[in-house]
This record gives C-alpha cells, structure tokens and sequence, in this order.
C-alpha cells in the first residue's frame, strides 16, 4: 500500500506556496504533516538538515505534549500537506503498521540529522 493512499480522502489539507515558513523554533505545535506533493527544507540554526518531498513527515515534535519545534520548515516548491493532530496520528498507527513503521523511520532519520549537526560543531569547537 502505498501511504499517500491513506490520505487520499483526508478532509485537512493544506497547500502553502513556495518560501513559506511553515514553522520555526519555539513555536508550539500540535500537528504532524505528512507531505502529499512538493518539497520542504528542514533548517537547524542555518544549516539544511534535511529536504523532504511526498511521503515524508514532518512535525514530529507534535508527539511530544508541550513540546516546542525546534527546526525550521520552508517550503521550497508549492507544497499539499495532509495535517493530522494527536488523535488522528493515535488512529493512524493503531489502525496501520506500515504508516507505524514510516513515522518511526522519520523520526530516526531526523534524529541522525541533528547528531550529525551536534557532531560536526563539537568537532569544530575542539
């Protein structure tokens, strides 16, 4: 199955232009997006930590109560984004183990990219 598939009827979507400041640090959130077309830049303190197109996820920090972001989200083309909160996330993993697994890898994906980040400034303030 292909994920894009689960929200093909998803009735909160959302499209943002090019250059767009989805979010930035420190900004509460409580939403999670699953990307459905175009391409958003991830930014931590200036640097690219990751591009991610359709099928990517973004926002994870909204599976944290009370948590705050801490990266920036640009988009870099016209973007389709299917917004899902809490709850919805809560169904959607209950309800798909490959949506599961997805989220999963996302998030370990995006936690290399930051160790990468932590690691290369360490390396430079030694």
């Amino acid at each position: 199955m292909k994920l894009a598939e689960l929200f093909r009827n998803w009735k909160e979507v959302e499209e943002y232009g090019a250059q767009t400041v989805l979010y930035s640090p420190g900004d509460s959130t409580d939403l999670l997006y699953f990307i459905l077309s175009g391409e958003i830049e991830l930014t931590f303190h200036g640097e690219t930590l990751s591009t991610e197109g359709a099928g990517g996820i973004i926002g994870e920090m909204a599976m944290i109560p009370s948590a705050k972001q801490s990266v920036t989200a640009t988009t870099l083309t016209e973007v389709k984004l299917a917004r899902f909160n809490h709850d919805q996330l809560r169904e959607l993993v209950r309800a798909n183990t490959e949506f599961s697994l997805h989220v999963m890898a996302s998030m370990a994906n995006r936690l290399r990219a930051v160790d990468k980040h932590i690691s290369k400034y360490f390396e430079q303030v030694r």
